[in-house]
């Protein structure tokens, strides 16, 4: 019977896995869409400013802190890598994840 209790906390955690990766992914992609329509509007009125000299948007520094954030961080892959490394002693629930992430964002 040892071996119906190890399936049957297999089970457990590829489900527990794929149910929060699932609410992630769709959180995340939600959360996405409402930061980039945000970041949308906020451009747009910076520029209707700028367009109508209330503002003066020094369009290098902008620029030079987003070079600067990107090559501190190591870009998204470095980030992924070391999440991927965080989460792999815990395979059958981070893989799980993932598939439930994936579907989360699919349907988000």
């Amino acid at each position: 019977m040892p071996a119906e209790s190890d399936w049957s906390a297999l089970g457990g955690q590829l489900a527990l896995g794929t149910l929060l990766g699932i609410a992630v992914g769709f959180t995340v992609k939600k959360a996405f869409k409402v930061a980039l329509i945000l970041v949308g509007v906020f451009l747009l009125a910076a520029l209707a400013l700028q367009h109508f000299d209330f503002i003066t948007i020094n369009w290098f520094v902008i620029e030079e802190l987003y070079v600067r954030t990107i090559e501190q961080s190591g870009g998204l892959w470095s980030i992924a890598r070391k999440w991927a490394r965080s989460i792999g002693a815990l395979i059958p629930v981070a893989g799980s994840f993932v598939v439930g992430f994936l579907i989360g964002m699919r349907l988000g």
